[in-house]
């Protein structure tokens, strides 16, 4: 059923002014099947808060983004002026970039390493007086000293300090030793300086 409002019009009176009654004249109903009108509704009132709200949100979310951005990181573990290896990483640009991503160089931190020093080697002199192992202080081969009269030697089987670890000795200046192989050791008291001649 559709509704009906009243029209009120002004109509001029006999004597040529305006009546001032109002006569209701009724619109003519909506035929049938004619689509219906929705009744009309008050203009929505408008939120003035949700822009603030969204520059609000996006500020914080820019604040955010900018200090991650900002952080360093330093290694607790690298020592200070210590060179470090350098890793080089290529990052991937976006999906579908033609143009690839920035390389990023990262300093890390290597394993600490420790050398250690081989011992020396056999000598090829003797300067001290004192007992020589044979192929570990002293290189066995022929040796000669000065002209030390006090000087005296022994070409040792074992360091036992007994008379049967003696293999041979001598007494007197411008001596010349071969000391072998075999030998255990070589026993030198105030002869001064031996060279290797041989």
């Amino acid at each position: 059923m559709s509704q009906q409002y009243p029209q009120y019009t002004n109509q001029p009176s006999p004597d040529g002014g305006l009546n001032q009654q109002f006569s209701p004249q009724l619109q003519p109903q909506n035929p049938p099947n004619s689509p219906q009108l929705p009744p009309l509704q008050p203009p929505k009132k408008r939120r003035r808060w949700v822009p603030w709200a969204v520059a609000a949100g996006t500020f914080l979310l820019g604040l955010i983004i900018g200090s991650a951005g900002n952080g360093t990181s330093t290694s607790p573990n690298a020592a200070a002026g210590a060179p470090q290896p350098t890793v080089t990483k290529t990052v991937p640009g976006p999906a579908g970039a033609t143009v690839p991503g920035p390389t990023v160089t990262k300093t890390v931190p290597g394993p600490a390493r420790t050398v250690t020093a081989p011992p020396p080697g056999p000598k090829a002199a003797i300067s001290e007086d004192g007992v020589y192992l044979v192929g570990v202080d002293i290189k066995p081969g022929t040796y000669r000293n000065g002209n030390e009269g006090d000087c005296y030697w022994a070409r040792l089987r074992n360091t036992n300090g007994d008379l049967d670890s003696i293999i041979a000795n001598h007494n007197g200046g411008n001596q010349v030793v071969t000391i072998k192989k075999s030998d255990k050791a070589f026993e030198t008291r105030y002869c001064g300086a031996w060279t290797k001649i041989g």
